[in-house]
């Protein structure tokens, strides 16, 4: 396995304040992993030894009831990090998958808290970091709990409506809008096809082109 480069690792917001020359330290007592798409990198329950901050591609975060049930959480992209939950020994809440080709930078926990005593601007940064993703999860979490199903598939629409020939886009499916809202496909397909009755949508085949604004209560 070999080491990430220092120049990587400064494209990352919890090394950004490192001199070049910790940069060059804190690099080599990294390795580089990598995981194809489709991959599970961690499963809830397990106790993770390793922390990993991504260097390319992507993670969805998942949990899976007994049922079967699948509820996805936020994607996460190049200079996030995972495993940083069980950095006391605690097993990790939530699974880990690939959803697209992989590239971690890793290092084993022990050796992390030895950095962090070593470098306070790393510690720092990784205390800033948790911060941030903190806030995220409190803002999805009140969005969750306190609107209701239409505002929450209204919003994450939205959300991921793009520009492309003139219109606003969003390349979302039924069961992926219901994974992220926390609905049922049944409910998310009633839903759209009210929207699409009123002229504020037009969907077909995982794509979902906005005619005009929703309202924000249905």
């Amino acid at each position: 396995m070999t080491a990430p480069t220092a120049a990587e690792l400064a494209r990352v917001p919890m090394f950004a304040s490192l001199a070049p020359a910790d940069l060059e330290d804190v690099a080599k007592r990294f390795v580089v992993r990598r995981y194809a798409k489709g991959a599970i990198v961690a499963t809830a329950g397990d106790r993770l030894d390793l922390f990993n901050v991504i260097l390319s591609g992507t993670i969805q975060w998942f949990w899976r009831d007994d049922a079967d049930h699948l509820l996805k959480r936020l994607a996460e992209g190049p200079g996030g990090h995972f495993a940083d939950t069980t950095l006391g020994g605690e097993p990790i809440l939530m699974s880990v998958t690939a959803i697209e080709d992989l590239r971690v930078a890793s290092i084993p926990t022990l050796e992390l808290r030895e950095l962090l005593l070593r470098h306070p601007h790393l510690a720092v940064g990784l205390l800033m970091d948790v911060v941030a993703r903190l806030r995220r999860l409190l803002e999805a979490t009140r969005s969750f709990t306190m609107e209701d199903v239409y505002a929450r598939v209204v919003k994450l629409i939205l959300a991921c409506a793009v520009e492309t020939g003139g219109n606003r886009v969003a390349d979302l499916t039924h069961a992926e809008i219901g994974y992220r809202v926390g609905a049922t496909r049944e409910m998310v397909g009633r839903l759209l096809r009210d929207l699409a009755r009123g002229g504020y949508i037009k969907s077909e085949r995982g794509r979902i082109t906005l005619l005009r604004q929703p309202p924000q209560r249905w």
